[in-house]
């Protein structure tokens, strides 16, 4: 049975009345968040303190520590924009399925690298991995590797991927140093770890990751982890520690902040074109360890827009090691060569491409499942699906699912 669209009238209407409620709630509250900002811009000894002593009380909680001197600190890129070399890569995957012909995941990681300014047409590639031994299957504890797991290795790839195309890119131009580098994946650069995992895996993960970004220290490459309409709201945090005594800061204090219906995105939404904030460090535990590596991940938030005003600004996050942020001419020309790559579709144009050269679609896994069932029946097994599995390709065509 299709969805019955007319016995949802009444809920959906009733939905629209609330989301324009919310939409007053939140533009009221915008308002007090950027009056808070104004009144509490400068950045003290003593801001800095009650950061110290949130992360103390608390050690989930995820503020900002502002690297500059106010909080509402903006910046326009002072050096004039030259061409850069733009290396990108992203990855998908195929999560391991219990109802599947065979037990195995797939990732593909997608890359491209753009040389701004030249003739050359950019260099694209794709590389695909089939995952099916035990070893890659189950955990030391023999439980199957959850879709988490999978995200992980993903995301291992993509950072490999950019910083073998930095060497290789530097290398090509003969060491020379003058041309910009600048690396970047979809996402983060501080990394997300489930809190089930071990510190042993937590230690393994960052120091995987840190090495990537060793690579791309020594290649002279900018990296930058892009965040597209971010959620986070860190600078929120730190900002309503404001006007609280530095004795009243206790975990249940720093956890009923009054701004946290909104993000940071919204705070800066007034950016103006190519405008960035200052920069800021996660407080986490976790950035704590990668500064122990030396790469310290910072941030700041950028309009990448090419209209003015809130309505058309397009904000995103962008992460990169405090390292890449030593030389102030360099991060403005790696901001002009990232924004430049925006004014098509405000997204930068090389991620888009990496994406969709590592996309795995409905169709391409079907013929990879017909590929393994072939090879499977050459050496005397029978691929077959779950019941379950066999339902829902019956009622796809319908727009079935089953749970």
């Amino acid at each position: 049975m299709a969805l019955e669209l007319n016995k949802l009238t009444r809920q959906v209407e009733a939905m629209g009345r609330a989301l324009a409620a919310r939409q007053r709630d939140h533009a009221s509250l915008l308002e007090q968040a950027r009056a808070a900002l104004a009144t509490h811009a400068a950045v003290t000894a003593e801001l800095r303190q009650k950061v110290a002593a949130a992360h103390r009380a608390d050690a989930s909680w995820r503020g900002a520590e502002p690297l500059g001197e106010r909080l509402d600190e903006r910046h326009a890129p002072a050096a004039s924009p030259q061409p850069a070399t733009l290396i990108a890569a992203d990855g998908s995957q195929i999560y391991p399925d219990r109802h599947g012909i065979a037990p195995y995941y797939l990732l593909n990681t997608g890359s491209i690298v753009l040389r701004q300014g030249s003739s050359q047409a950019p260099t694209v590639d794709s590389h695909p991995e089939v995952f099916y031994e035990d070893a890659d299957l189950y955990d030391e504890a023999g439980r199957p590797r959850d879709p988490e797991y999978v995200n992980s290795q993903r995301d291992r790839r993509e950072i490999e991927a950019v910083a073998g195309l930095a060497e290789a890119e530097r290398a090509a131009l003969g060491g020379d140093l003058d041309r910009l580098l600048v690396a970047l994946v979809d996402g983060p650069l501080l990394l997300w770890t489930p809190q089930r995992i071990s510190d042993r895996e937590v230690s393994r993960e960052v120091s995987h990751f840190t090495r990537q970004l060793a690579r791309l220290r020594r290649a002279r490459a900018v990296p930058f982890g892009y965040v597209d309409r971010p959620s986070s709201a860190n600078v929120l945090r730190t900002l309503e520690l404001a006007a609280v005594p530095p004795d009243e800061i206790t975990r249940d204090k720093v956890r009923a902040g009054p701004f946290r219906q909104l993000t940071d995105r919204l705070l800066f939404a007034n950016l103006a074109p190519n405008e960035r904030t200052g920069l800021f460090a996660s407080t986490t535990e976790l950035n704590d360890r990668y500064a122990a590596e030396k790469h310290r991940i910072t941030f700041f938030y950028v309009n990448v827009a090419q209209r003015p005003g809130e309505d058309s600004a397009i904000i995103a996050r962008v992460e990169l090691p405090a390292w890449a942020t030593d030389d102030p001419d360099l991060l403005d020309l790696a901001q002009h060569a990232v924004s430049a790559d925006c004014q098509l579709t405000g997204f930068p144009y090389v991620l888009a491409r990496a994406h969709e050269l590592a996309v795995v679609s409905h169709a391409e896994r079907g013929q990879f499942e017909e590929m393994l069932g072939q090879f499977m029946l050459r050496n005397g097994l029978t691929p077959a699906t779950s019941f379950k599995a066999g339902m829902k390709g019956l009622t796809a065509g319908k727009g079935g699912r089953l749970k």
